[in-house]
């Protein structure tokens, strides 16, 4: 079975490990041998080496004191020179050097001495003891010439090459035979002296050539072995990179994944722990590409179902805000902002409260303190019909809760437009108002109809008769009469009034140009305009949608606009009837330059039977809104740029194919 990644590598480095391993041991063992030949040299030969040297020089030094001696005349220096060569400094300092050598050289026998080394100090022992034994051949025949003293001093002299003058008694034989037993001992101790400083020396230029070469083949071998360890390393190098050469295509694969790209796919290179982690890296790039399948998939149904729901939330009209713990807006519909006023840009992460208006600051105060309040209780709250400035608004406050019914900080503020909802009920029952008021208006007519026609007939009976009555009591009773007939007139057209009034039929409206109404209207009132001294303008804007109406009932309402108008403006006032399109159909406007209507007249003006004028019946403008009303329109008022009163009546457009066509 192949060996696995990890164990390749530990057994590269393990294999590197060793070749280090040794290279340090052979290196640490050729400097342990340098070492022992450095101290063996050092300790051992160069000492011996020393000694060897003086030794030498001891012996050269006892022979000249020898020969001085031989060639001294006086037979008592001669004595006593000969003795000191004997018995003086350099003899016994020859004796103690030749004792220092062998107990140096017994030293390095008994310890870890090479072989060869072994064989030289014996034989260094031997020379010793050789060079010992004639120093102490040289010593006798020494010993023996300071005996004879004078006898051998000519003979001798002329043996050393020296000026020696034989004394008294002198024996010549005896001095010749003595003189060539001193000669043969010193040059016996010269020869063995020579030997052992030689053999030494030698010795010494031989361990140190040794040591130069072991440290030359250290060096060569520490040099190969780490030339082989650094081929070694690189090969386990080559090959870990090798082995982990796909490591690099998996990073780089990781990366593409990183970046999205979920088709990469990593070779398989072996069997092994990498082989392993690429195919399992290749499942998992299978598994987040299927997974990514299924989240894009998902993603596209949340995406889808999201903006379903934003579309939905967007397009309810009732305004939704949601309100985070700190009182900001969190997210909010277009409903919502049309309810509060709030800007169209820089709203989210906000505070509710810097957003809101000034004017609508007072009316939503309390909702603004019911926030906390749901947070607390976690309970709903309503605030049924605040009026913001000309809106009627229901709002209710709901904590949002998660699916395990907890509540969460944030607050959701549902709020509905029931303007047109609170005009509508407030429309009906102004309808039932009216319809009461007409059948109680018809009720009374027909009532009061039958006596006030009697009434008026029997004034013009009395009229008839006044001519029998004397000048002043028929002048009297002419203008009691006369007034009387004008009130009798006055209620006739009161009740007649409210007769029409409770027999408003329903309009048949057909789609018609409103401008050739509205030419035809102050065309019809220009003489009274004029008769009150009063300018009436017409200004039509071209091109003028058709909208719905019906003449007669349209021009009624209008007829009594402009009609109040006139009266308001007085004397050189001036009234401006025009009609301009809008976005949802037609604006008449009736505008004079009178002296406007106060506040608190404008609130009850279209209410039934209130009038500001003392022959008023109160039914004009209510007659004129219901008519309005019933063409789908709406009538009101503000003041004028003109400074008087400003009257507007819309009316809305409707696609001609689906009203009957006017009459020809």
């Amino acid at each position: 079975m192949r060996a696995g990644l990890s164990t390749r590598i530990f057994l590269g480095f393990l294999l590197l490990l060793l070749v280090f391993a040794g290279a340090s041991a052979l290196a640490v063992r050729r400097m342990h041998a340098i070492r022992e030949d450095l101290v063996i040299i050092h300790r051992g030969y160069l000492a011996l080496a020393r000694l060897g040297t003086q030794a030498r020089t001891l012996q050269e030094a006892r022979e000249a004191t020898v020969a001085r001696a031989l060639a001294t005349p006086d037979p008592t220096v001669r004595r006593q020179l000969l003795a000191s060569g004997r018995e003086g400094g350099h003899g016994r300092e020859l004796r103690e050097r030749l004792d220092e050598l062998e107990a140096l050289t017994r030293q390095l026998l008994a310890g870890r001495a090479r072989p060869a080394d072994h064989t030289f100090l014996e034989r260094v022992l031997t020379e010793v003891g050789a060079a010992r034994t004639a120093s102490d051949g040289y010593d006798e025949a020494t010993a023996r010439a300071a005996e004879m003293g004078a006898e051998m001093g000519a003979e001798m002299g002329a043996e050393m090459g020296a000026e020696i003058g034989a004394g008294p008694g002198d024996d010549p034989a005896a001095a010749a035979l003595l003189a060539d037993e001193l000669r043969h001992a010193g040059e016996v101790l010269s020869e063995r002296m020579r030997s052992l400083g030689v053999g030494i020396d030698g010795k010494v230029s031989e361990a140190v050539l040794r040591a130069e070469r072991d440290e030359r083949e250290a060096a060569y071998a520490v040099v190969v072995l780490t030339v082989l360890a650094a081929l070694v390393g690189v090969l386990v190098s080559f090959a870990t990179i090798r082995a982990l050469r796909p490591l690099h295509d998996l990073v780089e694969s990781a990366k593409a994944i990183g970046k999205g790209s979920l088709d990469v796919q990593v070779a398989v290179p072996a069997d092994d722990e990498v082989g392993a982690l690429a195919r399992e890296f290749n499942a998992m790039a299978r598994a987040l590409k299927d997974r990514e399948a299924v989240l894009a998939s998902r993603g596209d149904e949340l995406l889808r179902m999201s903006g379903f729901a934003e579309n939905v939330i967007r397009s309810v009209r009732v305004g939704i805000l949601v309100i985070d713990e700190r009182g900001c807006v969190r997210t909010l519909n277009p409903g919502a902002r049309s309810v509060f006023k709030l800007p169209l840009v820089d709203v989210d992460g906000r505070p509710l409260a810097e957003l809101i208006d000034e004017g609508l600051q007072e009316p939503l105060a309390p909702l603004l303190q019911g926030l906390d309040a749901v947070r607390t209780s976690g309970e709903p709250m309503a605030f049924p019909l605040l009026r913001l400035s000309d809106k009627v608004v229901d709002v209710g406050l709901v904590p949002i809760r998660d699916r395990a019914g907890a509540s969460q900080p944030d607050v959701l503020v549902l709020a509905e437009d029931v303007t047109s909802r609170e005009e509508t009920a407030e429309r009906l029952l102004q309808t039932e108002r009216f319809a009461a008021i007409g059948r109680l208006a018809a009720q009374i007519t027909h009532e009061i109809r039958n006596p006030l026609s009697s009434v008026g007939l029997n004034i013009e009976l009395l009229g008839d008769d006044l001519a029998h009555l004397p000048p002043e009591r028929h002048r009297e009773a002419k203008a009691i009469l006369d007034a009387v007939g004008k009130e009798v007139d006055r209620l006739t057209q009161i009740t007649e009034g409210y007769l029409r009034f409770a027999r408003l039929p329903a309009p048949k409206k057909v789609a018609g140009d409103a401008g050739d109404l509205l030419a035809d209207l102050v065309a019809f009132t220009q003489a009274d305009a004029t008769k009150a001294g009063v300018m009436l303008e017409l200004n039509v804007e071209p091109g003028l949608p058709h909208v719905p109406f019906e003449p007669a009932r349209l021009r009624q309402a209008l007829l009594n606009l402009v009609r109040n108008a006139v009266e308001a403006a007085g004397r050189g006032g001036t009234v401006r009837v025009s009609a301009r399109r809008t976005a949802h159909g037609l604006r008449v406007t009736v505008e004079d330059t009178g002296p406007g209507i106060p506040e608190e007249v404008r609130a009850r003006l279209f209410e039934p039977f209130f009038t500001t004028k003392p022959s008023g019946t109160g039914l004009g403008l209510l007659l004129a809104k219901e008519i309005i009303l019933e063409h789908q329109g709406e009538l009101s008022v503000e003041t004028s740029a003109l400074g008087g009163a400003a009257f507007h009546v819309d009316l809305p457009a409707e696609l001609e194919v689906a009203l009957a066509p006017p009459p020809a």
